[in-house]
């Protein structure tokens, strides 16, 4: 009996010419083999993964069609099918064959996480978490199912519980690149309020509180190793969390005051503290707790004076209320290793940063009074402090990106090159410019920035993350014809909105962008802003500076009060950080638009609406408009938004061409 595929030698053959993507002669040498095998299933499941390649879907789909009917249990073959079904949306048969696939291999992981892919593309998102959870119980290293579980997790609000998912956040919160904290904040509560008894502990809590519940409660809180991880990495924007926080931080001091804290609550401290710094001390603080912490601060004075050992309950509990560079014996002690983590947020990134700060470059010097403001607002209260960020998995060609933001615009007219530039105007402390660095291949960015705070917190994040092709430099951007470069994409986000004069700045970044290139701009919006337009008023009227006590006091005004109209600002994650809210409520300077006012300035400027970034906005708007060029239509935008005024409380982002005609 004749053998019905070709030797294994022949089939290695073909796997390096694959490997080395040399597929003319790969098929060539298949369609040879096909002659004395005309039934292998292995030779036509290679031509057809070839040509998915080769993007030849319809003759992929028909050679797995074969194959699979050659051998109806041949998992990868009903994959490969499934995959190819997915690239033509032929969606219903994908789900189908992804699910054969799984009946007869449960653990076929990359089958779960790709039918994860399509119930997530069709908004069912409780179904796309359940095939990710799914993927990782079956392989916990699969690095893309975890960013897809992330991204799912974003946009869909969890409201039952998920058996393991703690597990997972956690390895979010741990991991440095798959995912902004704040962007699943919300599911992390959640996810501690469904999945233990965290209300029930944070409820004992009150304003008089007795030592047995006071050490119940702390010995609970420390076990929940995804409320100690998120503390470290995250302001926690829940106030029923903060006010609980407010009260064990007073009892921490009372009993520290005393020497009477209990050593086995050092673990809770460590996190209260980081919680603390990277809210940057937005818990309100009493009369009685000031005195009480410059008694301490004595304290530590006199021991470090008379030799005699520091107490590590007293630097976590001083770090809790305020930055340990704000204390004259910071620098003179040795921190022992229990506060390693201290250590490095209060001391050592603050030296790291202060070094950075001396060697960034800028381009001139500022001397427009708005900017001026606007710099001094974020050299003081750089924003947002953050620690961890989602990263591409790897980074790729501009219009493979570009594809996946569905715009009105023929990939093949845009302008690449093989090293792209790319401009970051207005960088902030560096998330912008850092995930648009790990997005791009080859992609060289410049970051600018007013404040020098700012550029050294980013520069400091950039180096941490092993971020390498970011020139960090200081200046504004109506200094930016000054550098005479031109850039194949230009992103400014949350930035012309604070200049004194919105449409030079953009003017400007319109000069500095070549022919057929790319912007991605961000504004304010005047409709989903007039909550805050309301609040700034009343900051006016009041004369109000925006310095750290008129924040605290004003903030916890709000907080008191009962009018439900406040609550989209106690709602937004700024509200939870000193300077977010000092960015939110009291910027120095801030213009809000319409979409007639971006249509205005796109006509004046030349540029081409190409579409809106943000998916989920997109996704509301086609229930409403079902026809895909009424997305490029900013008349009809116009219209959904009054219908929907607070759909762009997440700003207008959207991209624009230069064109050369």
């Amino acid at each position: 009996m004749s053998p019905i595929e070709p030797s294994e030698n022949k089939i290695k053959e073909l796997i390096s010419l694959f490997d080395k993507k040399k597929f003319d002669e790969l098929l060539k040498l298949s369609n040879e083999l096909l002659d004395n095998f005309p039934n292998s299933i292995l030779l036509q499941n290679i031509q057809g993964v070839v040509h998915t390649e080769l993007k030849n879907y319809q003759l992929a789909k028909n050679l797995f069609i074969k194959v699979v009917n050659l051998n109806p249990n041949y998992t990868d073959g009903h994959y490969n099918l499934a995959n190819v079904y997915n690239k033509l949306d032929e969606t219903e048969k994908a789900i189908e064959s992804y699910n054969k696939v799984i009946e007869l291999d449960i653990n076929y992981f990359k089958a779960h996480n790709n039918l994860g892919n399509i119930y997530r593309k069709k908004g069912l998102n409780k179904s796309a978490i359940e095939c990710y959870l799914s993927t990782l119980e079956i392989n916990s290293n699969y690095k893309v199912a975890y960013y897809n579980l992330a991204g799912v997790l974003q946009f869909y609000i969890l409201d039952v519980e998920y058996k393991n998912i703690n597990k997972y956040f956690l390895h979010f919160l741990k991991e440095k690149i798959i995912v902004r904290p704040n962007s699943i904040a919300h599911n992390v509560l959640n996810t501690l309020f469904l999945n233990t008894d965290l209300k029930n502990n944070l409820s004992l809590i009150k304003n008089k509180i007795t030592n047995e519940d006071f050490n119940y409660v702390l010995q609970n809180l420390q076990k929940y190793s995804l409320l100690m991880q998120f503390m470290k990495v995250c302001p926690i924007p829940d106030y029923f969390i903060e006010k609980n926080f407010v009260k064990i931080r007073k009892e921490i001091l009372n009993r520290t005051y005393e020497s009477n804290i209990d050593k086995n609550h050092i673990n809770f401290l460590i996190s209260l503290s980081m919680q603390c710094f990277l809210n940057e001390y937005i818990y309100d603080q009493s009369k009685d707790e000031i005195e009480k912490i410059k008694k301490i601060d004595e304290r530590i004075k006199n021991n470090l004076k008379e030799n005699k050992k520091i107490s590590d309950l007293d630097i976590l509990c001083l770090s809790c209320y305020g930055p340990l560079t704000n204390f004259s014996w910071s620098k003179k002690i040795k921190f022992s290793d229990k506060l390693k983590e201290i250590f490095e947020l209060h001391l050592n990134h603050n030296e790291i940063e202060n070094q950075i700060s001396k060697r960034i470059k800028s381009i001139s010097k500022v001397e427009n009074q708005v900017s001026i403001k606007v710099k001094k607002q974020y050299e003081e209260n750089p924003y947002p402090r953050w620690e961890n960020l989602g990263l591409s998995i790897e980074p790729r060609e501009i219009k493979d990106v570009i594809s996946d933001s569905d715009l009105n615009l023929d990939l093949k007219k845009i302008t690449t090159s093989e090293s792209p530039e790319i401009l970051i105007a207005g960088c902030g402390t560096g998330q912008h410019a850092i995930t648009t660095a790990s997005k791009y291949k080859k992609s060289r960015i410049l970051a600018l920035d007013l404040s020098f705070k700012s550029l050294s917190y980013a520069k400091r994040k950039a180096n941490e993350l092993k971020i390498n092709n970011i020139d960090f430099i200081q200046g504004d951007i109506l200094d930016l014809e000054s550098i005479n470069r031109k850039f194949d994409i230009i992103e400014s986000v949350g930035v012309l909105h604070h200049m004194d004069n919105p449409f030079k700045g953009w003017e400007i970044l319109t000069s500095c962008l070549n022919n057929d290139s790319l912007m991605l701009i961000g504004l304010y919006s005047e409709k989903a802003r007039l909550h805050i337009k309301e609040i700034k008023n009343k900051i006016n009227k009041l004369k109000l500076q925006s310095n750290y006590k008129n924040i605290i006091k004003f903030r916890k005004d709000l907080i008191e009060n009962s009018d439900n109209h406040w609550n989209y600002i106690k709602s937004s994650p700024d509200f939870y950080t000193v300077s977010g809210v000092r960015d939110l409520l009291f910027h120095a300077q801030e213009h809000r638009f319409t979409i007639s006012k971006i249509k205005e300035y796109l006509d004046k400027l030349g540029l081409i609406f190409l579409g809106f970034e943000d998916k989920l906005v997109k996704e509301n708007f086609k229930e409403i408009y079902s026809n895909k060029i009424d997305l490029y239509n900013l008349d009809n935008w116009e219209r959904f938004e009054k219908n929907n005024p607070r759909i762009f409380a997440g700003m207008y982002q959207f991209w624009c061409m230069k064109s050369n005609k």
